[in-house]
């Protein structure tokens, strides 16, 4: 997808998370070409595997299952990242503010937003070889069309990773590694 196209659907989703709601502006959006579904978290320690249900009941509910275990692991990840980096500090985990797991499809893409209540910037690390964590930006990297952020206007931040549909590029078959 070009990138002023991008921008469009970037554009019309935050309308979308605006606080006004979607389709506030007089802008020529199809609301309905546009399928939404909304999922709030809280701060548990099965918020990802609640999280990952949600994108996989979802996601064959509206049919997309090409898509089904890459979306799983990039909500996955991009979960945990809010937990972990987005809801610091305790005021957050008691005030109760949700980590909301957006996705929206249209027919030609699927985009997947994770949002919290967090300032900080998500930047791909690069971990020491042995470290368990830190990687988790470079997978959504990998297996995502396109990934980003953006400050909401209200407190916190919108982390996303997008799909194209249709003619996507399946990559040579996938190696796993066991490791010993």
């Amino acid at each position: 997808m070009p990138d002023h196209e991008w921008e469009d659907w970037l554009a019309a989703l935050d309308r979308v998370l605006s606080p006004g709601g979607p389709w506030t502006s007089g802008g020529e959006t199809d609301a309905d070409r546009l399928s939404l579904a909304l999922c709030e978290l809280r701060h548990d320690p099965y918020a990802a595997r609640t999280a990952r249900t949600f994108t996989t009941s979802t996601l064959r509910a509206w049919g997309v299952t090409e898509l089904l275990d890459d979306a799983e692991l990039v909500i996955g990840e991009l979960v945990i990242n809010a937990l972990h980096h987005g809801l610091r500090g305790r005021a957050a985990v008691v005030s109760g503010h949700p980590v909301r797991v957006i996705l929206a499809l249209n027919d030609v893409s699927l985009v997947c937003v994770v949002i919290d209540d967090g300032e900080e910037v998500p930047t791909p690390r690069d971990p020491d070889f042995g470290a368990e964590g830190g990687r988790g930006l470079q997978v959504v990297e990998a297996i995502s069309d396109r990934w980003g952020w953006s400050p909401l206007r209200s407190p916190g931040k919108a982390v996303w990773a997008a799909f194209g549909l249709g003619k996507r590029t399946t990559p040579a078959a996938r190696h796993l590694e066991v490791c010993q």
